[in-house]
């Protein structure tokens, strides 16, 4: 029976526990967990956090592009990040080049696969050359697939810098083909006025419900993403939910259970994620992709 994705992770290393203490736990009982319902290889890789470096895909063709990783939300120093790319080139030989500044954390697939919600940033174009930010729009178009970018601007409370966890609600759910969002899980939004504009006419568009993330965390630790809720993984075959022992652990599932048939897949982030990130952040899926890369 063909196990739909494949899902990529970070490989426990020496260099990985002491950077992250607790991640070779965590892996051992996340992966036991993917592997119920997916197929899983792990990278021996220099960060955990590999969605955010590893190549992006082409809905279209199956194709994989690198991304060129260059981060401004963390303190990676110059010889870190090259040492990510590397490793990511020699892991990935064949994923083609795109030539934007930008990490695959602040893109996001809507569910039609016709359009993708980019984080808006002077890292990726300047905003006084309009020819520059066309240049990166058609870059992004030939890399995803997609018809559209929907660019969203970067939040002014968002030290981390990435938009997965404010925008995933609008398409990850999908349930027989329809899309719902579960707008129940609201308790602070993070998104301003115009983002907000911009997704609500694109959730208008397409017969949704407007609604707000669940971020019960320390706003004063703002590296932490203990209580972000948005931050699963859901994939064709099940959705992997991150709980943070928390009194909104089980409520959140409850929630979840009405929007979704797939099994609900608990996983333990309390640890994990007090380094910024949780299920969606540490993993990167990929469908069937051509048999050379």
């Amino acid at each position: 029976m063909a196990r739909g994705e494949i899902i990529y992770v970070a490989k426990p290393t020496w260099y990985t526990e002491k950077t992250y203490p607790g991640h070779a736990k965590f892996y051992e009982h996340f992966a036991a967990q993917l592997k119920q319902f997916h197929e899983v290889r792990a990278l021996e890789l220099p960060d955990i956090w590999v969605r955010d470096f590893l190549p992006v895909q082409n809905m279209q063709t199956r194709e994989l592009y690198q991304l060129f990783f260059d981060p401004r939300y963390a303190n990676y120093t110059p010889k870190f990040t090259a040492a990510i790319r590397k490793q990511v080139r020699d892991a990935f030989p064949h994923a083609k080049p795109c030539d934007v500044r930008m990490d695959g954390g602040n893109v996001v697939l809507a569910p039609d696969k016709k359009q993708a919600f980019c984080l808006e940033k002077q890292t990726i174009f300047h905003k006084s050359n309009p020819a520059q930010k066309e240049r990166v729009e058609q870059e992004l178009k030939r890399a995803l697939g997609v018809q559209k970018i929907v660019w969203l601007p970067q939040q002014k409370d968002d030290k981390i810098g990435h938009i997965d966890g404010y925008i995933q609600f609008v398409g990850d759910f999908l349930t027989e083909g329809t899309i719902a969002l579960y707008g129940e899980l609201a308790i602070a939004p993070l998104l301003d006025c115009k983002a907000t504009d911009i997704l609500r006419g694109y959730a208008k568009a397409n017969g949704l419900d407007m609604c707000r993330l669940l971020c019960a965390g320390n706003e004063e630790d703002w590296l932490s993403a203990k209580g972000l809720y948005v931050n699963f993984l859901e994939t064709s075959r099940a959705v992997f939910v991150p709980q943070f022992n928390l009194p909104e652990d089980d409520r959140v599932i409850d929630i979840m259970k009405k929007y979704t048939c797939k099994p609900l897949v608990r996983i333990d982030c309390e640890q994990i994620s007090q380094y910024g990130g949780a299920v969606h952040c540490l993993t990167r899926e990929y469908n069937e992709y051509q048999r050379n890369f």
